[in-house]
């Protein structure tokens, strides 16, 4: 007990540390009050049958579509029997996943393989996240990343889950956050690229790299950034040409847009899309999500803006945007969110003194974070 103690004070201060008394208490009610108003929207919030269904679903739609190119067909003949024998609306461009994931899976001796390198990039993403904390927070943080981004991960190394876009969508987005801060933009600008040519839902976060890369003035970026999104309209256009010429008397549209306003019920269904807690109830992410955000405010350094930009521009996208079934849009921001949550245990301690203190003055100093080499 006495040396967990000792860890926990040993942790680097958060932004929490030093608050004023009103302050701290105004952040802990409003911790208490998101996780009651999300629990109570979880009480009558039912999911639909999810994306990932062994035998149903966009999951098991996509390998049989990989399965399709094998045999020699070429991806839009494939996806389009697929998407009509599913009864999918077909008439919008964006129920047309991109080809490319399928594309590189394809060309793969079989899915095993797809598969073997999505879980290879999910603990490359692992790793530059346990990184990234050990070199902008401290080792006990790092390792609390561990059982957090495991938690998260574990989708990817379901199985079929390399034809997956979001899943793979998101795990690129993770490699790119935790390689931007640990200034490798190369690696950040080539991941999120990637994650854009997968999955078109990638954009957020590719604003969000693009407008980090204007404010911290790396021009080199920049046009790297112009280039490759002049490359992703050609990609999209031609994308949107070929599902044209796919469409005839046979295809329908959904009656509904993509603009739903499913507030507070359906940005807790794609939070729970978030690896193991896809198994558990719908409260569990109800308490998780405001952990994860009240970690992620409570982390210092440029990389936390990074992050939490990511993961509040989703947020507040699907408040607006999604249809029930779209739950699975979660796995694009949930490896993000996940890395608030090591630094919750150094965020209760903060608002715990500083609820004491006044100014979060204790009897321990506050240990100085490590300057980022």
């Amino acid at each position: 007990m006495q040396r967990n103690r000792s860890i926990l004070l040993a942790m680097p201060p958060t932004r929490f540390r030093g608050m004023p008394r009103v302050t701290a208490a105004a952040v802990v009610v409003l911790t208490l009050l998101a996780i009651l108003a999300l629990a109570y929207v979880a009480r009558g919030y039912s999911t639909p049958v999810g994306a990932a269904s062994a035998d149903q679903g966009d999951l098991a739609m996509y390998g049989r579509i990989v399965d399709h190119m094998r045999d020699g067909q070429d991806y839009y003949t494939a996806a389009h029997a697929e998407l009509l024998h599913g009864a999918y609306g077909t008439r919008s461009v964006f129920n047309w996943r991109l080809p490319a994931l399928p594309w590189l899976a394809s060309l793969l001796p079989s899915l095993v393989w797809a598969e073997a390198l999505l879980r290879l990039a999910a603990f490359g993403g692992l790793l530059l996240a346990f990184r990234l904390l050990d070199r902008t927070a401290d080792r006990a943080t790092a390792f609390l990343v561990i059982p957090a981004l495991a938690l998260n991960l574990v989708a990817a190394a379901a199985p079929g889950a390399a034809v997956f876009t979001d899943v793979a969508a998101g795990v690129l987005i993770l490699v790119s956050a935790s390689a931007y801060g640990l200034k490798l933009p190369g690696l950040g600008f080539i991941a999120a690229i990637l994650a854009l040519f997968i999955r078109e839902l990638a954009a957020p976060y590719v604003v969000i790299c693009i407008f980090f890369a204007w404010r911290e003035r790396r021009p080199a970026e920049l046009w790297a950034w112009l280039v490759g999104l002049v490359a992703f309209g050609g990609y999209f256009a031609w994308h949107y040409l070929m599902v044209q010429a796919q469409l005839g008397p046979g295809d329908i549209a959904y009656p509904q847009g993509w603009v739903q306003f499913g507030g507070l019920g359906f940005v807790l269904s794609t939070a729970a899309f978030n690896g193991l807690l896809l198994v558990e109830p719908l409260w569990a992410s109800a308490i998780l999500l405001p952990l994860c955000l009240l970690g992620l405010v409570a982390w210092r350094g440029r990389v936390a803006w990074r992050v939490g930009a990511t993961v509040g521009a989703y947020l507040v996208l699907f408040t607006v945007v999604g249809k029930r079934f779209d739950d699975y849009w979660g796995a694009l921001y949930t490896p993000l969110m996940m890395l608030g949550l090591p630094f919750v245990p150094a965020a209760a301690r903060d608002l715990v003194m500083s609820l004491r203190d006044g100014r979060g003055v204790g009897a321990q100093p506050a240990p100085t974070v490590r300057a980022f080499p």
